[in-house]
């Protein structure tokens, strides 16, 4: 059992106490926010101690890992057409997969692209917005570990992603902006761990 969770019952045990000493009003009504208060501290703290990020360059061998999750480059990694013959017969997939990275978020490193096999490029989302350093080359080796599943893209943000593109470097122009109109479905994949090969 977390400690704190332990000394926010001890701290609400002696506040019941504290208020059964016979006195009326003020004290109990006091003791109940004080109690109120540790509670929320305990359930703030616990939160934040999810959101933190297991793994941030730790390094696996001929990888280095980020994500919440801790992963092996084992050999057992789907391929690309593999995971596609599952969304395609199941509707998604779930496990392992090598890709080789395409682009990379130049803003923050929050996301990644990879090949389908046919020229489209798959967008990689990384949990809770972890990131991969923005200078990890178009090229290099990768293992995702997460979901893949047909995803739809709103108009909005098919016209953010436009805005990272042209961040990372690249010409984008108006008509590009103009011709979206309607939300598109794709395949994307949320990732909760990645080993970018050095």
């Amino acid at each position: 059992m977390n400690k704190k969770y332990i000394l926010g019952i001890v701290l609400a045990g002696a506040a019941s106490l504290y208020s059964c000493d016979g006195s009326e009003g003020h004290e109990e009504a006091t003791t109940d926010a004080d109690t109120t208060a540790v509670v929320d501290t305990v359930a703030t703290e616990n939160i934040e101690e999810e959101a933190q990020l297991a793994f941030d360059g730790v390094e696996k061998g001929n990888y280095t890992l980020y994500g919440h999750a801790e992963i092996e480059a084992t050999g057992d990694e789907q391929s690309v057409d593999a995971m596609l013959t599952s969304i395609e017969e199941t509707g998604g997939f779930d496990g392992k997969v090598a890709v080789t990275i395409n682009e990379v978020c130049q803003k923050a490193g929050c996301w990644i692209t990879f090949n389908n096999g046919d020229n489209e490029p798959i967008r990689v989302f990384f949990r809770d917005h972890f990131t991969i350093p923005t200078e990890t080359a178009s090229g290099t080796e990768a293992i995702l570990y997460g979901q893949a599943v047909q995803d739809t893209l709103t108009v909005d943000f098919q016209k953010h992603l436009l805005d990272d593109a042209a961040e990372n470097g690249q010409e984008v122009s108006q008509e590009e902006y103009d011709a979206i109109t309607e939300d598109k479905i794709e395949t994307t994949f949320d990732c909760e761990s990645i080993l970018v090969k050095k």
